[in-house]
């Protein structure tokens, strides 16, 4: 799977750009703040629907116009897709705009989840180098990233929780007596344990995978002088477990032992939205103990296995996105990224502010871009 072409129109300081690409690398390099990211955030928005930078899709329709437009070519499986997005803003009343996505593949209207279900992207940025040491919501937000665009019926469950879970906490926010509440929790409890079940089940099978390929990935790199392993921590039980039914049997005992303390903090306390995942490097806990290069080799495995999951699922590999991260990673971790890239010909987009963190033999396999302005040089 690659992109042949992309245009942008009115997209962030893109006014009109045309670019054609290598099947493999590209390159974009220049000053910050001159659209190198704009770009890749691009490209990504195609593949997925909704940019990894930002929330606000109005952020990426250029400031003095009131729409934008994308389009672009992807090869897969010896067919040729064109793509078309475009995000407009229509007055809804006189203090009010709204906005209207339109996503068409082939000329027919898709929804979003279909460009999903059809076109995979991994990008790793800066971001991702504090997934290891950062906090539990950051791998959560990772691991729950990683899984729905491998399995998209993870993502339906993982939206149903959080509405379960916004419904069930407005219970405990509100005033009224607590024997209440209790009436009212039970509604919700049994819904929040059907689908908070599917989603600890799947993260604990995910885990348990990406662990396998990541860890042949971390042996490559060290040596064979590491071994790495992710650990599942939910606070529904204490052992790993991977029968649904007494998953089911523990997440109901732990909401009826801590109803009371959740009628006093007003929140809730037990499930999925509260996990976290360890990583371990020679049974050792990098997050505490490891070495900043071996948080770095961690999260650089993890998103390597990422690329082989989608790899087994698909048929094809993903488009990788590599948002300035050659200058974070160190030249041995560097270069066994990008060997490994120009071995199994996955197509990769790569911002950088210089071409000192690439050798003659990457520079003369793919096309380098220079972004000056909000416009576009080939070297």
């Amino acid at each position: 799977m690659y992109f042949n072409q992309l245009r942008l129109v009115n997209y962030r300081n893109f006014i009109d750009i045309n670019l054609n690409f290598d099947r493999n690398i590209n390159i974009f390099i220049g000053d910050n703040a001159q659209g190198k990211t704009n770009i890749l955030e691009a490209l990504n928005f195609i593949v997925k629907g909704t940019s990894y930078r930002t929330n606000y899709d109005t952020q990426l329709i250029n400031w003095d116009n009131n729409s934008t437009y994308l389009h672009a070519s992807i090869y897969k499986k010896e067919n040729n897709y064109k793509i078309n997005i475009s995000l407009e803003k229509k007055v809804e009343n006189f203090d009010k705009n709204k906005l209207i996505k339109t996503i068409k593949i082939n000329q027919n209207f898709k929804k979003k989840l279909q460009l999903n279900k059809e076109f995979k992207g991994v990008v790793f940025s800066p971001e991702h180098l504090q997934v290891i040491k950062g906090s539990p919501s950051l791998r959560r937000k990772f691991l729950n990233e990683q899984i729905s665009q491998i399995y998209p019926l993870y993502y339906k469950y993982l939206l149903k929780y959080h509405r379960i879970l916004s419904h069930r906490n407005i219970i405990l926010k509100n005033n009224y007596v607590n024997r209440e509440k209790e009436k009212n929790l039970s509604l919700w409890d049994s819904q929040l344990i059907e689908c908070g079940t599917f989603l600890i089940l799947t993260r604990t099978r995910f885990l348990k995978k990406i662990s396998q390929i990541a860890d042949k990935f971390h042996r490559e790199i060290t040596e064979n002088q590491e071994t790495l392993n992710l650990i599942y921590q939910t606070n529904v039980y204490n052992k790993c477990e991977e029968k649904p039914e007494i998953i089911k049997k523990k997440f109901k005992e732990k909401i009826d032992k801590f109803k009371e303390k959740e009628l006093n903090s007003r929140t809730t306390l037990i499930g999925p939205h509260r996990d976290d995942f360890l990583v371990y490097i020679n049974q050792v806990n990098v997050a505490f103990y490891g070495s900043q290069g071996q948080q770095r080799t961690s999260i650089l495995t993890l998103k390597l296995a990422e690329l082989d999951l989608i790899k087994e699922r698909e048929g094809v590999y993903p488009i990788l996105f590599l948002d300035d991260v050659m200058s974070e990673l160190d030249e041995k971790r560097r270069y066994f990224l990008l060997d490994l890239i120009i071995n199994k010909e996955i197509q990769t987009f790569i911002t950088s502010i210089s071409l000192n963190y690439f050798n003659k033999n990457i520079l003369d396999k793919g096309k380098i871009f220079k972004i000056e302005k909000g416009k576009a040089v080939i070297l």
